[in-house]
């Protein structure tokens, strides 16, 4: 289960606008919520950013969450998830 497709929510974590987090998205909007997910502006979201990014969505269990995601969406195996990951991930069914 991915919350940025399945729970409505607003984050303001350092955004200059809070994100509303209501599927569909577009790239765009996918886009900046990517970007206020990477808390160091490295184009790449870390364990540590997915693992905070679960914790404000109020997600049960963020820590396995990340690791669920980056297992998933890590296409290229270097540990993180990429911008061009992150919308794939978010693209996909989470009930496939």
């Amino acid at each position: 289960m991915f919350p940025w497709t399945i729970h409505p929510k607003n984050i303001d974590k350092g955004c200059s606008k809070p994100v509303t987090l209501a599927a569909p998205h577009s790239e765009e909007q996918l886009n900046k919520i990517f970007d206020c997910f990477d808390s160091n502006g490295d184009g790449h979201l870390s364990w540590e950013e997915l693992k905070s990014a679960y914790n404000i969505l109020g997600m049960s269990f963020p820590g396995l969450r990340a690791l669920k995601a980056l297992r998933v969406a890590d296409e290229n195996r270097d540990g993180y998830i990429s911008q061009k990951e992150f919308i794939k991930l978010t693209r996909k069914n989470p009930r496939k």
